[in-house]
């Protein structure tokens, strides 16, 4: 029984091991922007109180025997244990996968408040989804295919896909500065709590667009003659205010659903 124990463990050990989570940290000597690119597996992003830029990740590193002593040709040097580079240069922090296997791996990339964050995820080799939860703040990001799941935040957002779904909770629309969510194929599902301001202008060019907010048509059509005891068959895309009307929102899709729902 007791071999038998000993044997169970070490099969367990190493895998624990491999589990384990690496955390980086990093206090901006001025820091005002984030820029990210070349991660390509799964990335959270959220905000923190405090100073410091917190990243952790599963990420591990399995170097062959052959390659004991030397370095990745061409590769920017990994100065954080977990396959980035990230360097400071002009009040701009640059976070940058510098091997493959990043994109086997989750990162979480906790951020100040008020830092802006450049997130470039369009790539075609991206093998994962990003995820952005309570931030508040200037967020830009690109994809190609992967679907971007915005919960609890206030952006203002510039969200840029191909064929990505697009979800955002609000918790409040920022009134600083608009906001943009467009896809080709994807479809856009925004949850905005009941009382907030807003100015949508929403275009689907083949989708349909399904509402359940109280949003009132900034410039009504003047009634056609010739279109008497006719259904109107169109889509619903134009500028529409929400409570009165506030900060513009964008909401365009090519052949993409766009959803609009009470939080």
């Amino acid at each position: 029984m007791k071999r038998l124990t000993i044997i169970l463990a070490l099969f367990v050990l190493p895998v624990l091991c491999f589990g384990q989570e690496k955390k980086f940290e990093y206090v901006p000597k001025v820091g005002n922007k984030v820029e990210i690119k070349n991660l390509l597996g799964e990335i959270t992003v959220q905000n923190i109180t405090g100073k410091a830029i917190i990243i952790e990740s599963d990420f591990q590193m399995e170097v062959p025997d052959r390659a004991k002593g030397l370095k990745l040709l061409g590769s920017v040097e990994d100065n954080t244990d977990i396959g980035i580079n990230l360097s400071e240069e002009n009040g701009v922090i640059s976070i940058v996968g510098v091997v493959r296997q990043v994109r086997d791996h989750k990162y979480k990339i906790l951020v100040p408040v008020g830092m802006a964050v450049d997130l470039d995820y369009n790539n075609p080799f991206a093998n994962g989804g990003l995820n952005i939860d309570s931030f508040k703040g200037s967020l830009d990001v690109r994809t190609l295919s992967a679907n971007v799941k915005i919960t609890n935040s206030t952006g203002p957002f510039a969200i840029n896909s191909i064929s990505g779904n697009i979800e955002v909770a609000f918790r409040s629309i920022s009134q600083e500065a608009s906001t943009s969510l467009a896809s080709i194929s994807g479809l856009i599902d925004v949850t905005v709590p009941s009382g907030e301001k807003a100015t949508f202008t929403i275009n689907s060019m083949q989708g349909n667009i399904y509402n359940n907010l109280d949003l009132k048509g900034v410039k009504e059509n003047e009634p056609d003659k010739r279109a008497a005891d006719m259904k109107v068959m169109r889509h619903e895309t134009g500028e529409f205010t929400l409570n009165g009307g506030g900060q513009k929102v964008l909401l365009k899709t090519i052949s993409g659903n766009i959803y609009l729902r009470k939080k």
